[in-house]
């Protein structure tokens, strides 16, 4: 049985109840869009599901290490290493030594993988388009602005976890 609280707001009349907290709404919306786009994406070009964010980023950030491909989404780095197994062997992505940083190995699209990423952000494009087609432009101006004050702002409060592991 579920535990059932008492609607609550806290201060500022910050809503605190789970269906009304934002986090929980984000993570719900978000979920929705990745399952949606890992959908497509898995029909149109095959497994792994989640291949569509690392070409993305690689179409959009140029040649990254596996290390900074998870700083710019929220694959671990060993999904991530999975991925570009994949895409190494479906012919999407080259992977190559640093030759600056012996270390490093940089991953990169190959022709085929420009045209894959190029078909999905067309894909993401539309499946946007619909999604805010909702909101007037103006709405949509304030929305890229308040995502845009909560993104700094999550950068201020959340740069370390330290501070709510108390």
């Amino acid at each position: 049985m579920a535990l059932k609280t008492k609607p609550r707001e806290g201060a500022d009349n910050i809503r605190l109840e789970l269906s009304e907290r934002s986090f929980y709404r984000f993570s719900l919306l978000a979920g929705q869009i990745n399952k949606a786009i890992g959908r497509a994406y898995v029909r149109r070009y095959g497994r792994p599901a989640h291949g569509w964010r690392v070409l993305t980023v690689l179409g959009n950030f140029g040649p990254l290490s596996a290390t900074e491909i998870t700083h710019h989404n929220t694959l671990e780095i060993d999904k991530v290493t999975r991925i570009v197994d994949s895409l190494v062997e479906q012919g999407l992505v080259t992977r190559q030594q640093d030759s600056e940083d012996r270390r490093r190995v940089i991953v990169a699209l190959t022709a085929k993988g420009k045209r894959i990423y190029v078909q999905i952000e067309e894909m993401i494009g539309q499946m946007e388009h619909e999604f805010l087609i909702v909101l007037s432009n103006q709405e949509r101006e304030i929305l890229y602005d308040i995502l845009e004050r909560l993104k700094q702002r999550g950068d201020q409060v959340f740069r370390t976890a330290a501070r709510w592991a108390t």
